[in-house]
């Protein structure tokens, strides 16, 4: 075991030589413009991600979910499975609501950063998954996601912060954040700045959960060495008039 240890921390400057030497490596556009519809059409079959066993494990059966900006449905499906959840979807494609409706999830279609979206009902716990990125004015769906849950919103959000694209940084090259269109992420924070944020707004985060990095130090460095990061958010308790 000690002797993997030790051959897996050598391999971390290799690494990160590869990184520097790779940082002219240039992403194809692969959609004319940032289309959802067009973007789920290209996507694969989703598997299970490592995120969403992290939420498997804070949730209570038989919880209530809400899962904003769900994409075809494989997190709630998941929860489903293993903790018996009363689960629901909201998506703005309707090809990722037809995959959802295919894998019996209860979905519907909401452009959520649109200014007349709300949440009508009350949840346990709130999902938003690798989506505020994404949206421009997210403030406004965090305050509308306030007071909609009963114990916490589980944010999973990519680190701009990771050494990886500090590497590029340094090198006078933006970190590459998006897979089919530049347009698709279009907020960034290092881990730092997402907790400040997230109090500035009136939410408090309780705790994160590191995964998806530098093996054996992303968890004692999160803000360096973790690529993607789950943050627990709870309402920030006014205090009462003195």
């Amino acid at each position: 075991m000690l002797s993997r240890v030790i051959k897996n921390l050598f391999k971390i400057p290799i690494v990160i030589i590869r990184e520097t030497i790779s940082i002219t490596e240039v992403r194809h556009i692969c959609l004319e413009q940032m289309d959802y519809d067009s973007y789920w059409n290209k996507r694969n079959v989703s598997t299970i991600l490592p995120r969403y066993k992290i939420f498997a494990d804070l949730i209570n059966r038989k919880s209530k979910v809400l899962d904003i900006e769900c994409g075809d449905g494989t997190c709630l499906w998941y929860l489903k499975a293993e903790k018996d959840i009363e689960g629901e979807g909201l998506d703005i494609s309707r090809e990722a609501v037809t995959r959802c409706v295919k894998k019996g999830i209860r979905v519907n279609i909401a452009d959520v950063s649109s200014s007349t979206f709300k949440i009508d009902k009350k949840y346990d716990y709130i999902i938003i998954s690798e989506v505020l990125e994404h949206i421009a004015y997210l403030e406004d769906l965090m305050r509308k996601v306030k007071g909609h849950f009963n114990k916490l919103v589980l944010v999973s959000i990519p680190n701009i912060g990771y050494y990886k694209h500090r590497i590029r940084m340094m090198f006078g090259r933006f970190p590459i954040k998006w897979a089919f269109h530049p347009a698709e992420h279009l907020r960034f924070w290092t881990v730092k700045d997402f907790i400040w944020w997230a109090k500035e707004i009136g939410f408090e985060v309780i705790d994160i959960r590191p995964y998806n990095g530098v093996p054996f130090v992303y968890k004692l460095m999160p803000n360096l060495f973790c690529h993607q990061i789950v943050f627990f958010l709870k309402n920030i308790q006014s205090e009462p008039d003195k």
